[in-house]
């Protein structure tokens, strides 16, 4: 739903899994970003970050999203009230980054 004055922040988080993880998740982390711009930013930092370590495939995919139409379209999204997201494949596992927005204040669950 898209914002109607009611105070926002934007929640993503990251997951990585692996097939060999007990679970599956070999690892995660979530933050808050208090605007779309500021979590999409984050995204596209961590993404470069892995995309040297990516093969050509998944680093073209990857920088396409970066570099290209896919993050402005998902801070639009943002913008709109929807989550979205990114995910690829690396050295066997699979990361995916999440965004949604979330009103103020946030209450921890419980």
């Amino acid at each position: 739903m898209p914002n109607s004055g009611t105070e926002q922040a934007f929640w993503y988080e990251r997951v990585t899994y692996s097939p060999l993880s007990v679970d599956g998740i070999a690892d995660a982390s979530h933050h808050v970003a208090p605007t779309p711009a500021e979590a999409i930013r984050a995204i596209r930092k961590a993404v470069r970050d892995l995309a040297a370590t990516l093969t050509p495939i998944e680093r073209k995919h990857a920088l396409s999203w970066v570099d290209g139409g896919g993050c402005i379209g998902a801070v639009a999204a943002l913008h709109r009230g929807e989550p979205c997201g990114f995910s690829l494949s690396h050295r066997g596992l699979w990361t995916e980054w999440t965004v949604c927005p979330v009103p103020l204040p946030l209450t921890p669950p419980a």
